[in-house]
């Protein structure tokens, strides 16, 4: 098996880093609902954030202009905010501005599936309205 950082391979240091910290922002988001996990999501979000500043660091000497100068507001780690903004420029492909990041709270009962809970408000908003 070849090192993913190999010339062959054409990954440059800095997306070798990138990649393994979507896979494990990846691996987390089906934990996200498990309150019984939180130490375990926040420590691979942690460590994701910890390979996007490795991959900024190893890139930093390119010429890549940034895109924005605007502070963004925040009430999670800074390095919380850059992996979600990365995994956002990845899923999107285009432009983007991150303008807030904020925690959101765990319901109380542990039963309630808030991907269910969105899948029936998007069915709900789709019916016409008489």
């Amino acid at each position: 098996m070849s090192n993913p950082t190999d010339p062959e391979e054409g990954l440059t240091p800095a997306e070798a880093n990138l990649g393994k910290a979507l896979v494990l922002i990846h691996r987390a988001l089906h934990r996200l609902d498990d309150p019984g996990r939180k130490t375990e999501v926040q420590s691979a979000l942690s460590r994701a954030a910890s390979l996007v500043e490795a991959a900024r660091l190893a890139h930093s000497g390119s010429s890549v202009v940034p895109v924005g100068a605007q502070k963004v507001t925040t009430a999670v780690a800074p390095q919380i905010a850059a992996v979600i903004a990365a995994a956002v420029s990845v899923v999107i492909e285009q432009p983007f501005r991150l303008v807030s990041v904020h925690q959101v709270t765990v319901p109380v009962a542990p039963h309630l599936n808030v991907w269910a809970v969105e899948g029936r408000t998007r069915i709900f908003m789709s019916h016409k309205v008489r």
